[in-house]
């Protein structure tokens, strides 16, 4: 086998890369050995390459699914996010007992975690991997402070907010610990009275990180993240111009988590039916501004990954559009499949890596 160096002006949909391509993010966006379609192509272009190694006189080849998915390091984060519950279990505990809140040492459970993910497009796929915890109270919350990270990096938001944004999202449901665990766990619909009971979780979770001298940024996330822009939220019915911006991102962070989580009645959701959903169900209940960055930019974080069409083909998630993220193009051995142009035809899940 022939390796040569080719302009990148002079690659053609079907030539064999013989490196691997890295976003500016230092993120795996193609791996060696990987076959060129239009899309790759462009996308190579776009990062500022203008040489790459190719394969030579390899002939006729088999359509390839490139990856970005590296398992060696998966299987670190999967380690971290498993230790972290017994570390959030020993923090509940002692701020429910009263002890204050030490931000910095409640915020290296998950910067431990984001430590070994690296970067959103990282965390994303390897969220839609891991293995939850046992306990759902314990994965949702590692979950919140995850996804506010990232809401945080995309909205440019400033270290020192950032760090109380991620805490208040791993401390937003503290005040669960005071509902009767019969509600709590309660597989079915909740009567009226025990929904009023449950809704004071915000109100319990306010009062004990008050108890425990929490930043007021950190205590508001608790109190308000049930808030909508409707006016129509918990335990208050602000009206969207008086929620706090903690509260509106940890809201955002919870509703995509809740959404996309297994549950004892059903199985992880697809991201991008989600997508599809906040988009058109929920731009007068979150605020409009960050649902925006959040669902372009999270749709971005999917490029790559291996998708089950609802026709049974599969392939693999090439472009996002910008316009409705929920429906991008698809690169399958056939060719792509624009997902905006063929409405009868939807992402039905993220295949499992292997």
């Amino acid at each position: 086998m022939k390796i040569i160096r080719q302009l990148t002006d002079e690659l053609q949909p079907g030539m064999v890369i013989n490196q691997d391509i890295y976003n500016r993010n230092k993120v795996l966006l193609l791996a060696k050995g990987a076959t060129l379609s239009d899309e790759n192509i462009k996308t190579i272009k776009r990062l500022g390459y203008s040489v790459v190694s190719v394969q030579k006189d390899r002939g006729q080849v088999e359509t390839e699914f490139w990856t970005r998915f590296d398992e060696e390091k998966y299987e670190d984060f999967q380690k971290s996010y498993n230790h972290s519950q017994e570390e959030i279990t020993g923090i509940l505990k002692k701020i429910n007992e009263g002890e204050k809140v030490n931000v910095d040492k409640v915020y290296e459970v998950p910067h431990t975690i984001l430590k070994e993910a690296r970067s959103p497009y990282n965390l994303f796929i390897y969220l839609s991997q891991v293995e939850q915890l046992d306990d759902h109270t314990y994965s949702h919350s590692i979950n919140v402070s995850l996804i506010c990270s990232a809401i945080c990096q995309w909205m440019d938001i400033d270290p020192d907010n950032t760090k109380d944004i991620i805490v208040a999202g791993l401390l937003h449901d503290i005040g669960k610990s005071r509902i009767n665990p019969d509600i709590l766990n309660k597989p079915g619909q909740l009567t009226p009275v025990e929904w009023e009971e449950m809704k004071k979780h915000t109100i319990y979770g306010y009062r004990i990180l008050e108890e425990a001298q929490a930043p007021y940024s950190v205590r508001i996330g608790a109190l308000f993240h049930h808030e909508r822009m409707d006016g129509k939220g918990y335990p208050t019915g602000l009206p969207g111009r008086e929620i706090p911006l903690t509260a509106k991102i940890v809201a955002v962070a919870d509703v995509y988590d809740a959404m996309t989580s297994k549950r004892t009645y059903r199985a992880k959701a697809c991201p991008f039916k989600v997508i599809d959903r906040l988009q058109s169900d929920f731009y007068t209940v979150l605020d409009t501004k960050i649902l925006l960055i959040f669902l372009s930019r999270i749709a971005e974080c999917y490029v790559g990954d291996i998708v089950r069409l609802s026709d049974g083909r599969t392939g693999q998630v090439a472009v996002i559009n910008r316009l409705q993220p929920s429906r991008p193009m698809v690169r399958t051995s056939e060719g792509l499949v624009n997902l905006f142009e063929e409405t009868g035809i939807e992402i039905e899940g993220i295949v499992p890596a292997e």
